[in-house]
Parts: structure tokens; sequence; C-alpha cells
């Protein structure tokens, strides 16, 4: 699943008018270099989200041929990062779901994540890279593997892991929580199960995500050519 209902307000006037899945990087919008991503990956279905500019993404989905097969669940009110995907959920077989943030591109392959969380069974896996520029971000705090902090948008860490955007979710897990609530990963559902000694595991990404959230991120991976992940 690729969260992309938010309203792209860190793109400014940009993402007032397009929605933040299709600004275009290299001729093309952000979704479909995303979608090229996954195929490569195997990936034979994605649910994007949608509710800011939702109409744009249902004429983008329509005019699509894939692969992956594009469906797009349409929110009636802005329902957060976990509410979307536990909105969407009957969409999905019960499978280790990944969810994918609408503002990132993932260049190494999705093998060692999925390996590491069949491996070790946790309710989730998430992605991490290591930065020195870590107080906008969610901070991931490690033993090994094992998730034992989660500090979202604290700038208290100047660097640390950081969380990526891309994760393996067991669905039985999000199905514990209320459908059609506004809920968020990094604010509720990771230290709820931090809390409650649910196992939450990471996995280290050797290069970080390319994140095109404010005007200035999307104007380095244009400069940079990266849209395509190797």
């Amino acid at each position: 699943m690729i969260l992309a209902a938010g309203r792209g307000t860190r793109l400014g006037a940009l993402g007032e008018r397009v929605a933040k899945v299709l600004v275009e990087i290299d001729g093309r919008s952000l979704l479909a270099h995303q979608l090229d991503y996954l195929a490569g990956e195997g990936v034979e279905l994605v649910v994007v989200n949608a509710f800011h500019l939702a109409e744009q993404l249902i004429d983008f989905a329509a005019e699509r041929d894939g692969p992956p097969e594009l469906r797009v669940v349409a929110e009636a009110e802005p329902l957060g990062t976990a509410g979307g995907v536990i909105n969407a959920l009957t969409e999905f077989s019960p499978e280790p779901l990944l969810v994918y943030y609408g503002d990132v591109i993932a260049r190494e392959g999705l093998a060692p994540l999925s390996g590491l969380h069949r491996a070790q069974k946790p309710v989730a896996t998430l992605a991490v890279y290591h930065s020195d520029q870590a107080h906008a971000k969610g901070v991931v705090e490690l033993e090994g593997d094992r998730v034992v902090g989660f500090h979202e948008k604290d700038a208290s860490w100047a660097s640390g892991w950081v969380n990526a955007g891309v994760y393996l979710i067991e669905p039985s897990w999000l199905a514990e929580f209320p459908r059609g609530e506004e809920l968020d990963f990094g604010f509720d559902l990771f230290p709820q199960a931090l809390k409650s000694r649910r196992k939450l595991i990471a996995h280290r990404l050797s290069t970080p995500v390319l994140d095109i959230g404010t005007p200035g991120d999307l104007e380095t991976a244009r400069s940079r050519g990266r849209s395509e992940p190797s």
C-alpha cells in the first residue's frame, strides 16, 4: 500500500494543486516511478489511499495499464498513516503487507526486509537508515534488530536510525485497531506496540531513501537524476 492521502503541505503551492505522489520527476510522476520499482520487486497489487485531490489519483489509475494492478481507496476524511491502511485492509490477503510512504523512493531491494520479517515474526518490520539530520524525522532506537524506542520528530535527537517510511506489517495486528479512526504509525501504533511489548524489528538500509517531501528535496531528486531506483 502506498500512502498518498496527505495534503502535501510541505510542498507549498505545488502541493495545493498537484497530489503529492503525482509530482513530476524526470518527466514522469513520482507514483509511476514507485510503481515501476514495486513491479521490479515482484509486487502484483498496489492500493493507494487518497483524500487531498483524490480525483487526480482516480484519473491516474483509470488511465494506467499495469503491472502492478493499481486500486485507489478514497477517504471521506483523512485517517492518518495507520488509519488509512486499516481502512483498506479488506483489499489485501492475510499475508504480510508492504506499506510505502508516498513521498519516498526506495533504492534497495525488498528481499532482505522480507526475509528478516519472516524469520523473526514481529508485528512489523521497519526499514531504517542512519542520518545525522534526524531532528525532524522519526528516530528508531534499536537493540540489535529489535526496536526499543520510537521518537517521532523529537528535536532532541540530532542523529540516529531514521524511519524510512517502508514497512512490512502483519494485517492481523492492524485489524486489532478500530477502522475509520485517525491513527498514525509514529505517534500511535508503534509506541503502543512497544508499551504492550509487541515485537517490532528494524532492517538497516545501507543508503537513505530519497525523500521528496519538501520543494528542496524534490529539486534535489530531480537534479541528482535518481528517480529510478538502482
